[in-house]
């Protein structure tokens, strides 16, 4: 009797866990307002929200550094995530949307003798960059400079207008409000375009996610549609 109770609890219970499904993480890197580290909010994690509630596949959406967000994509456990294409994330991840482009470029003070017809003219300078980002990797390569890392783009503003920077890394959307934040709004700022990146969201080629051809249609779908389109509209709107 004893034997077949617990044959009976371990059934009801393996029927249980075959029921309830299986809860997919998503790693957005934090950096503004991509994904804010305090509050896991930011336009990655919302757009992935926005794409669980579209398609019932559940999602738990947080912020975190680059190296758990890149680790979890070749481990399966960061099933899915907003980024740039980089080295790492074209070989553990799988594009399925593409839901905007980020133009990155230098910012810096316009004075006298500070011109910069190119990006070779910054070389030998002070250059902010954000710690765990690839947005400057071409640049890093192609021009000798001294790299001072930065936790955000607001950190490289204020350094830039207390004349610790000569150039700071600015990715638009969000560059603008951070340049007007940091009181630099009313300043001659020069502005030197280096690259226009697509912005994706990827599933790594390791989770479950990748080998669930049915959420993985409805995610792309939901992606894609027009309603997808306006919800990363209306999440980057405040940014410029």
């Amino acid at each position: 009797m004893k034997l077949r109770l617990v044959w009976l609890v371990l059934a009801v219970a393996a029927a249980t866990a075959a029921a309830e499904p299986v809860l997919f993480h998503s790693y957005t890197l934090a950096v503004e307002p991509w994904g804010v580290a305090d509050s896991d909010r930011g336009v990655g994690p919302d757009f992935v929200r926005f794409l669980a509630a579209q398609t019932g596949v559940p999602i738990k959406a947080e912020v975190r550094p680059y190296l758990r967000v890149i680790d979890g994509m070749r481990s399966g456990t960061n099933a899915i995530n907003l980024g740039i294409p980089t080295e790492e994330r074209e070989r553990y991840g799988i594009p399925i949307c593409e839901v905007a482009t980020l133009k990155v470029s230098l910012v810096y003070l316009k004075e006298p003798g500070h011109a910069h017809p190119s990006a070779r003219s910054f070389a030998g300078l002070a250059v902010g960059e954000l710690r765990g980002s690839h947005t400057l990797d071409a640049f890093d390569r192609a021009v000798p400079h001294a790299r001072v890392l930065l936790g955000d783009m607001d950190q490289g503003a204020k350094m830039l207008a207390a004349g610790r920077l000569d150039a700071t890394v600015c990715v638009r959307p969000g560059c603008g409000n951070v340049l007007d934040e940091a009181g630099l709004a009313g300043k001659a700022l020069g502005e030197w375009q280096l690259d226009v990146q697509p912005l994706r969201i990827y599933v790594s080629k390791s989770s479950a996610l990748a080998r669930d051809a049915d959420a993985m249609g409805r995610l792309k779908q939901a992606c894609e549609s027009l309603e997808g389109h306006q919800e990363m509209r209306r999440l980057l709107a405040p940014y410029h």
